[in-house]
């Protein structure tokens, strides 16, 4: 008996609905316009900065933060005074992982290999072609990308999730 009345609740309630809107397809795409796309962003961007500033400090971290948004901090320096510019051939060695309370593995050179790109010049990250241009051969560094200068709106479909904070470790191998 209670099934039967909740069935005759739930469709009296479907259809004393009354839609007086009728949505069509242009509708729903000027809902995401231009401005309202930058306000989006600008909002994902303000959370984000703020997720990255909790898990610094509860990690301790105290790094440096570029113009970009970039944050690093050194943990190995060898005065090497070899810096990767624009065109600069680099290998790193890296480790890459989930800004989680995890800190999920995503991929690492042991398995895929050290990474080769020339600064400016590739489809890598545009945060690592950043970094790398503030480190010297041999240096490694503890890296945090936000999803702008990692991976994007989308991530890599594979192990990384759409707008999603990144941590590399690096070490730069060599510069060209």
């Amino acid at each position: 008996m209670f099934r039967l009345i909740f069935i005759l609740f739930l469709l009296s309630s479907l259809l004393s609905c009354d839609n007086k809107e009728n949505f069509q397809d242009n509708d729903l795409l000027a809902v995401f316009d231009k401005e309202t796309s930058i306000k989006m962003n600008k909002s994902w961007l303000v959370d984000e900065v703020f997720k990255i500033d909790q898990y610094c400090l509860r990690q301790g971290w105290d790094m440096l933060i570029t113009e970009s948004g970039l944050r690093y901090k050194i943990i190995s320096k060898s005065n090497s005074s070899i810096k990767a510019n624009e065109g600069s051939e680099v290998v790193i060695a890296y480790d890459i992982r989930l800004m989680d309370s995890f800190q999920t593995k995503c991929y690492n050179s042991d398995s895929s290999g050290l990474a080769m790109f020339k600064v400016e010049h590739s489809t890598i990250e545009s945060g690592i072609n950043e970094v790398v241009t503030y480190l010297e051969k041999n240096d490694s560094a503890l890296v945090i990308l936000p999803h702008h200068i990692a991976h994007g709106i989308s991530g890599d479909s594979k192990l990384i999730p759409p707008l999603s904070t990144v941590l590399y470790f690096i070490k730069i191998i060599d510069v060209e």
